[in-house]
Order: C-alpha cells, then sequence, then structure tokens
C-alpha cells in the first residue's frame, strides 16, 4: 500500500497538529516570562527554557500555519488576503495595548526620555503577527495566480537568498522599523518575512502529503527515522569541525531570529522528530483529557496569543518590572498565565459568538 493518494483523503481536524500547537502556547508563555526576569541564570533549566522556546515555539506555529492553510476551508486569494490584513491590524493594536500605553504610563510616571523611545520601538517592533500577516497575504496571492507549490519553492529560495543581503543595521529609526517587516535590520525585528518565510512554505508541503496520507502511521515512522538521522549526521560533522550546532540555541539566543538555510534543515528535523512523537502519544487514552486542553488551546490561539502577551507586558512594566529568575517559578506562572489567558480567550469568543447571534 502507497503512503500517499494522488487525491485529498486524509480530512478534518488532525490531533498531532493540535497538540503541537497547544503546546507552542505553553513554551510561548515560559519563554516570554523568561525573557522578561532578571538575568536568568545559564545551565540546564535555561538551556530547556531556550528549546522549548526556541524550535518547538515560533517555527513550529509557523510550520503549523502552512499545513493549516492546506487543511482550511477559508483558503480562496480574498479570504487568505483578509486575513493577512486582519493580522498586520492586529499585530500593530496589540504591540499598542500591551507595550505602548504601560510604557506611556511609566514615562509618564518617570519623565525618562528613553521610556518613549521604547514605546516607539516595540509599538512598531516586527513579532509573528505581522510575520503572519505577511504570509497570508503571499499565499493569497500564490493562490490568485494559481502559482504551483514548486513555484512556491523557487520563489522561498529567492527571498532566503536576499535575506543574506540585509544584514546591516538601519540609522533611521522609521525606515528601520518598516524595513523590519522584511529583513532583520534591528533588534527589534523579532520575525522578519525573509528570515521565516520558510517554515508556512516547509508546513504547506508538509500539509499537502499528510492530507493525501493513506498511512499515517507508516509516514510519521519515516519522519522520525529520517529527521533523527539528518540531525546526528549534522551533529557529527559540525563538531568534526569544532562547531556545537545547538550552541546557537543556548549560547547565541540573539542567533535565533536570523534564520537560515542551516537551521531551516535543523529546525526542520527537531519539528518532524516532536510531532511524530506527538502523534503516537495522541493515541494514548490515558492522555485524552490533556489532548483536548491543548486542543482548544490550539484551535483559539491568535487570541490566546493577544490575551498572554496582555497580561506579561503589563506585569513586567508597571507591576512587577524586576521578576525573579527561577525556574520553577518561571514554569509556575506560564501554567497560570496560559490558562488564565485560556479562559480569558474562551470569554471572548463566547462573547463575540453571543453578539453576532444579536445582530
Amino acid at each position: 500500500m502507497s503512503v500517499f493518494s494522488g487525491e485529498y483523503i486524509n480530512r478534518g481536524r488532525q490531533t498531532e497538529l493540535d497538540l503541537a500547537r497547544g503546546l507552542a502556547v505553553f513554551f510561548m508563555v515560559c519563554i516570554h516570562v523568561a525573557e522578561y526576569s532578571q538575568d536568568f541564570p545559564p545551565g540546564i533549566y535555561s538551556n530547556i527554557l531556550t528549546f522549548a522556546g526556541g524550535p518547538l515555539a515560533a517555527p513550529a506555529f509557523m510550520i503549523l500555519m502552512g499545513a493549516g492553510i492546506v487543511y482550511s476551508k477559508n483558503s480562496s486569494p480574498k479570504k487568505m488576503a483578509l486575513r493577512g490584513i486582519t493580522l498586520l491590524t492586529l499585530h500593530y493594536a496589540l504591540n499598542f495595548f500591551a507595550f505602548g500605553i504601560p510604557l506611556l504610563i511609566k514615562y509618564a510616571q518617570t519623565a525618562d526620555g528613553e521610556m518613549l523611545q521604547t514605546f516607539f520601538n516595540y509599538t512598531f517592533g516586527t513579532d509573528i503577527l505581522a510575520f503572519s500577516g505577511l504570509t497570508f497575504l503571499l499565499f493569497a496571492l500564490k493562490e490568485k495566480l494559481r502559482l504551483q507549490t514548486v513555484h512556491l519553492v523557487i520563489f522561498t529560495l529567492f527571498l532566503s537568498c536576499l535575506n543574506f543581503l540585509f544584514t546591516v543595521s538601519v540609522e533611521n529609526p522609521a525606515l528601520g522599523l518598516f524595513l523590519g517587516l522584511f529583513a532583520r535590520v534591528n533588534l527589534y525585528s523579532w520575525f522578519p518575512l525573509l528570515s521565516w518565510f520558510a517554515y508556512p512554505v516547509i508546513g504547506y508541503i508538509f500539509g499537502d502529503l499528510l492530507k493525501r496520507c493513506a498511512d499515517k502511521n507508516l509516514l510519521y515512522k519515516y519522519l522520525f527515522t529520517i529527521s533523527v538521522l539528518v540531525m546526528t549526521a549534522m551533529t557529527l560533522c559540525a563538531d568534526k569541525y569544532g562547531f556545537n550546532i545547538w550552541s546557537m540555541y543556548f549560547e547565541y539566543p540573539d542567533s535565533y531570529y536570523y534564520q537560515d538555510f542551516f537551521q531551516y534543515i535543523l529546525v526542520s528535523g527537531i519539528f518532524f522528530a516532536w510531532i511524530s512523537l506527538l502523534y503516537v502519544l495522541s493515541k494514548l487514552k490515558a492522555l485524552s483529557f490533556f489532548v483536548k486542553q491543548l486542543s482548544r488551546l490550539s484551535k483559539n490561539i491568535t487570541v490566546v496569543y493577544c490575551c498572554q502577551w496582555l497580561i506579561i507586558a503589563w506585569v513586567s512594566i508597571l507591576i512587577s518590572p524586576e521578576m525573579p529568575a527561577n525556574f520553577e517559578l518561571i514554569i509556575f506562572a506560564g501554567m497560570i498565565i496560559t490558562a488564565l489567558s485560556d479562559a480569558l480567550a474562551v470569554l471572548y469568543i463566547k462573547i463575540r459568538s453571543n453578539m453576532k447571534h444579536i445582530k
């Protein structure tokens, strides 16, 4: 029996994808809490947080976003373009309400001029919502032009090559923050398009294969084996020349925001090994409760993302600017903030649904 069919046969929600997305939410919250803690000490706990909040968070979101486009019922050019514009608008609104307002309050309290510059940088910096918006706009263009997957891959390679040309800082603050949507030209461009677009494309290709998959057990066995072999080969080859490929996450965390071809391969290996393990775990009845909770987080991901930043930013800027750097406390805070964000998301969606019914 062939692993793949010529038609889409594996439809509906894929539990392992929901698990990966839900866990990525929790990892994301924890790493955000850690980033706003004071001088988190290096060591095993720091490495765990950095790894979980690195390859298993934002890149996982992006790969899953690409796969989600394949599975979405709203993948027409018009609907994806509208989705992209909505996410871009939401990005700047979230930046203002999560960071801008508390920073202005802090400025009013302290009269510190640096607060105004920080307000400007964080309000117009490039976070993952802006990247997601640009990604949906590009995929809308792909559908409008009826481009094939091979054309999408060639375009992605072109963007990734362009990424090497934009490695210098832009002195003009306004121009720098605008160009930061596309390239990492300043420290406030965390997820620029050129550096990260490869991941949704990888996810799109994966989603297309998954939707055609006739034997998921066999697919994930292949994916896990190939991923482990690739990561092992990369590790051994790099070690031969005195370089530790994992140090980019543990010793040079800023390099995480500047992705390249090398990291595309490594992160993809990590993701596909991870999603293969989650597929096995998703079939265990003993974990059905956690699967249900994480699946809800997955479905409400955009609202949960906004809620967690509103909580973390306001607390870290106005209430507790010097949060203690303690691993256990960070994990506990991550659990509380994730649960609270989830509850707020459910409440918001319920209120929005009721308002629609009233209209």
